[in-house]
């Protein structure tokens, strides 16, 4: 049942040229000597406080999405609200690297987590992405597995985590701690036990949501770097439901104070 990976990425081939239609609408206008940093965000919440800090310049729609291109910082950056979801995710991805050619990829946003040394707040740092929620184990591949990748997990890029991390450490997120480790992303809103225990059982990450492996996946299908920034809303527990509304503002204010300092970089 072993396919090609071009068959398997056969759907995003197909997004690729679609999304490539939208180059009509894309001014480059490039220098040599930046990157442009696709970031994307899945909520309004998440997305404003970057939106405030974003000197915007144009603002294009593609496939029902809003793209805003401008500097943040020293740094060229297209930034966008996705949607909730790894097909929101994934869509609004493939779209940033084929039609606007971001040389690198940033998701951020808030997260929870099953790891009880993470608190409310803190910052976690993507070392890899892994889709929690995909078992294919009935045909022999190992839980997480994309048939036929053979791979579970896709790496962040070493520089941006090392570059995210000096950011975290100088940026204004009052006493969050920063945490670097596997992220875990599903279409679930994690709140319990039931749902935590075999995604901690089988890959231990430091935080969970619903976007970050979709971006990873198209990141590593296009061959650009990659990094998640997140910044814990709750505990992926029975609390969840409660904590997370009121969390979700220091938790956003947090990712996105991250972002920018990242962003204020040479």
């Amino acid at each position: 049942m072993k396919k090609s990976k071009g068959l398997w990425l056969g759907s995003l081939t197909a997004l690729g040229a679609a999304a490539s239609l939208g180059r009509f609408f894309y001014d480059k206008q490039r220098s040599s000597d930046k990157k442009t940093y696709g970031i994307i965000c899945a909520m309004e919440s998440e997305v404003a406080p970057l939106r405030e800090a974003m000197d915007i310049n144009r603002t294009k729609e593609i496939s029902g999405l809003i793209f805003h291109q401008g500097m943040i910082g020293r740094q060229r950056a297209v930034l966008v609200q996705c949607g909730v979801g790894k097909v929101n995710a994934a869509l609004c991805a493939e779209v940033l690297c084929t039609c606007f050619e971001a040389d690198i990829l940033i998701n951020t946003g808030v997260a929870g987590t099953p790891d009880p040394q993470v608190k409310q707040g803190d910052i976690v740092i993507s070392t890899q992405a892994v889709h929690h929620d995909m078992d294919a184990t009935p045909l022999g591949f190992a839980k997480g597995e994309v048939p036929d990748l053979d791979m579970i997990y896709f790496q962040a890029d070493n520089d941006l985590v090392a570059k995210a991390r000096s950011a975290a450490e100088t940026s204004d997120i009052g006493d969050a701690r920063v945490f670097e480790g596997t992220i875990a992303s599903g279409d679930q809103f994690i709140a319990g036990e039931e749902q935590t225990a075999p995604i901690v059982k089988n890959f231990a990450p430091k935080a969970v949501e619903m976007e970050g492996a979709a971006i990873a996946h198209v990141a590593w299908a296009n061959g650009v770097p990659f990094v998640i920034i997140r910044s814990i809303s709750d505990n992926a527990d029975g609390s969840a439901p409660l904590s997370y509304p009121e969390f979700l503002p220091i938790a956003a204010r947090n990712s996105c104070a991250v972002v920018a300092a990242m962003l204020a970089m040479d």
